[in-house]
């Protein structure tokens, strides 16, 4: 009897695509099919252990599919990774990536406003109009509702002004008569912080409490600052404070208490940025010169 020789060649499958004709009718490039496979996220269906020739089976183009729209829809990886599975459970999927949808409405908030800072520095390169006028001034002693709190970061201090309304609007809380114009904030940390920052925001009252409320009274006292005004929105108050520390530092000044904005014209009255006006303040010491 004849022996038959059969080659481990014979034994693969045919009904399998090269990794060509699997990348033309995928529409995902052979590189990305081999860094796919390296990521562990599409594996071949077959591999020749002598030549590494790649094949894939046709039921393999639907995963393809799957990555390709998954990647066109922003996600990562790790992410892809992580929804692959959730195909055969549709709700959970559907789950995962309304998450992925707020994320990517989080992103575009913050690229915008990217926009806007870069739109906004070549307005200011061009025109120049970036400069501080910075002087000094003896701020007068003044009462205030106080509401002193550590929040998470310098723009968490717009939910803290929602706060301070509230508490404002709470019945029999103060005498709304008694309140005054002067609105401003003051920043106590020693260092510029990325979290948890400690302010204050207050505004001018002349009163006292008529009930318990998380306000506080506080009477602040005459202070000698350096000051300078920076129109527009928040985002460039850091050029306020440099032309204030450049300023302070050449007249032989020393900083002895924390930064203080007073909102002459802000938010709270006028919801276009480009209108604000704010007063920006440092407390000094002068130095005794040698």
């Amino acid at each position: 009897m004849n022996a038959t020789l059969v080659s481990m060649s014979d034994l693969r499958p045919t009904n399998l695509l090269s990794i060509g004709d699997f990348s033309r009718y995928a529409g995902v490039s052979i590189r990305m099919l081999r860094h796919y496979d390296e990521r562990g996220l599409l594996h071949p269906a077959d591999v020749d252990a002598v030549t590494g020739y790649r094949r894939y089976s046709p039921a393999q183009l639907q995963t393809a599919g799957r990555i390709r729209s998954l990647r066109d829809a922003g996600c990562g990886i790790p992410a892809i990774a992580e929804m692959l599975p959730l195909f055969d459970s549709p709700s959970d999927l559907h789950a995962r990536l309304t998450h992925h949808l707020a994320t990517l409405d989080e992103a575009a908030q913050e690229l915008s406003a990217q926009q806007g800072r870069a739109a906004s520095l070549i307005d200011d390169l061009i025109s120049n109009t970036m400069r501080f006028s910075v002087g000094e001034k003896l701020l007068p002693a003044v009462r205030v509702l106080y509401l002193r709190r550590t929040v998470a970061d310098y723009p968490a201090e717009g939910d803290l002004w929602a706060e301070f309304a509230g508490l404002e609007a709470a019945q029999g809380a103060i005498d709304a008569t008694l309140l005054g114009g002067l609105i401003g904030a003051t920043y106590f940390d020693e260092d510029y912080r990325d979290d948890d920052v400690e302010m204050a925001i207050w505004r001018e009252y002349s009163g006292d409490l008529n009930v318990a409320t998380d306000f506080e009274i506080v009477d602040l006292p005459p202070q000698r600052v350096a000051w300078t005004t920076h129109r527009g929105d928040f985002s460039t108050l850091d050029r306020a404070t440099a032309s204030l520390g450049t300023w302070i530092t050449d007249h032989g000044h020393t900083r002895i208490g924390p930064v203080l904005n007073t909102y002459v014209w802000g938010p709270g009255r006028d919801p276009n940025p480009t209108n604000w006006v704010t007063e920006v303040s440092v407390p000094i010491r002068e130095e005794a010169r040698a």
